[in-house]
């Protein structure tokens, strides 16, 4: 846990982990008859069904390893690691700037329409872009700053009402947008997987869309608003409107690589929300986008290649499924939600579930990393709500919601709450009051309209 929560390289931690574990044959491995046995065991022999001597027929080190890249095989893995060649397009063609330059000019006539124009620019972009932090970070980020920059603002001056605004605002928004879409945030799909595994519900791009659509949208137009409360900032337009200007005309007009980007983007969002009625898997789909890109020349196989950030996430993202799935294989996860859940025995099911989010929600203090949180307390929260009878679809969508909006609390959630924070607009201290402020004001949303809405959909 410590490592988690700590500034090392997630990847070399885990193929540390993975290595350690393989040579140790701690991992449980599969034998060819079929028995899931420790991999220390393998080769050794066991009293079977009428007094007779057999051998576990497994080779200790070698299925060990099997086990430690089986996580690369895994569809969620590959979901992302997709979706962040998807994002990389977007980037790359300059179709994300546009869309943010865009609503900027359009709505950045006041400072709530400044703090909206941001909101858009995240819901518009967070269903393609996986990784809140290059969406966060690598797109809205800029124009954030370029519109500070217009209005004024030295960001070596010290805090600053306006530049506060526009930075919580900015990753505020980035952290709802992420809790919109189980493809707008890389730990996700992993949720997704544990409700689906766990309670054995349908919990795909479509439930968790429907779910998180109205306490997040409501979230999304409540933030602006609440934060200008807390800040009260007073902008000068003078600049804002020719630096926007400026930089949509560096842009060009709309090229051939963003109209075929935008023809793939539709016909991915098509498919992912009516997955029941095609039929087909949204890693598929996520997989089938990468190819048609790279055909129609919006990426070449050399950026592929050269993304970083997909290839990293996706060594960590699969080593972690890895390491979920074996504390799941151990009974470990069953163990801490057991433990869990005798804390709330006698609890109804809807106060265990209210009870259990709100510790999930607030146990993010503990992490300076949402994909770490989810990793960690996914699963055994989820076990602890089946052995409490939680109703899994509410439990799903809170868990959903909160494993993003959770990052709010702090400023050291995740790497764009990281940026915005660094550049000093709002001390540290008052960026843990407004967190926190932000973040009571999204569960009581969330336990009023969510719960209405939930209802409504007969999730509990």
């Amino acid at each position: 846990m410590g490592l988690l929560t700590a500034d090392y390289n997630m990847s070399v931690i885990l193929a540390v982990a993975l290595l350690v574990l393989t040579l140790t044959k701690s991992f449980m491995c599969t034998t060819a008859n079929g028995h899931l046995i420790e991999c220390d065991k393998c080769k050794t022999t066991y009293l079977g069904e009428g007094g007779h001597w057999h051998e576990y027929k497994c080779d200790p080190i070698g299925s060990s390893f099997d086990v430690a890249i089986s996580g690369f095989s895994n569809k969620v893995a590959w979901l992302v690691f997709c979706a962040f060649h998807i994002g990389k397009a977007v980037d790359k063609t300059g179709f994300g700037k546009r869309v943010s330059l865009a609503l900027v000019k359009a709505m950045g006539r006041s400072a709530l329409g400044l703090g909206y124009a941001v909101c858009l620019a995240e819901l518009v972009l967070a269903p393609f872009i996986p990784s809140n932090t290059a969406r966060g970070g690598g797109i809205v980020y800029p124009i954030v700053e370029s519109v500070i920059a217009s209005l004024g603002i030295d960001p070596q001056a010290g805090e600053s009402a306006v530049g506060g605004f526009m930075s919580l605002v900015g990753s505020s928004a980035n952290l709802i947008s992420s809790s919109l879409f189980v493809t707008g945030m890389a730990g996700n799909p992993l949720v997704a997987s544990k409700a689906a595994s766990i309670f054995g519900i349908e919990f795909g791009f479509t439930q968790w869309l429907l779910g998180a659509s109205v306490p997040a949208l409501l979230a999304m137009f409540m933030l602006p608003p609440i934060t200008h409360i807390l800040l009260r900032p007073k902008l000068d337009f003078r600049q804002l409107t020719h630096s926007v200007q400026q930089q949509s005309n560096s842009l060009g007009s709309i090229s051939r690589e963003e109209y075929r980007l935008c023809g793939t983007l539709l016909t991915c969002l098509t498919l992912w929300v009516g997955t029941s009625y095609f039929n087909i898997d949204a890693t598929v789909v996520a997989y089938m986008a990468i190819v048609i890109l790279i055909l129609l020349n919006v990426l070449s196989w050399d950026e592929v290649v050269k993304n970083h950030k997909a290839w990293d996430t996706f060594f960590w993202l699969a080593s972690f499924i890895v390491l979920a799935e074996q504390l799941t294989a151990l009974g470990v996860t069953d163990w801490i939600g057991n433990s869990l859940s005798r804390s709330l025995h006698g609890a109804s099911p809807l106060l265990s579930t209210v009870s259990l989010s709100l510790v999930y929600f607030f146990s993010m203090y503990l992490f300076s990393s949402i994909s770490s949180h989810v990793v960690a307390f996914v699963g055994p929260f989820f076990t602890a709500g089946r052995v409490l009878g939680c109703p899994p679809m509410l439990l799903a969508i809170l868990i959903a919601l909160f494993s993003s909006m959770a990052g709010i609390l702090t400023p050291f959630s995740t790497g764009s709450v990281a940026i915005y924070a660094s550049q000093g607009y709002v001390s540290q201290p008052k960026w843990f009051f407004y967190g926190l402020v932000l973040s009571l004001s999204l569960l009581v949303i969330t336990f009023t309209v969510g719960l209405i809405w939930w209802k409504i959909l007969g999730w509990y």
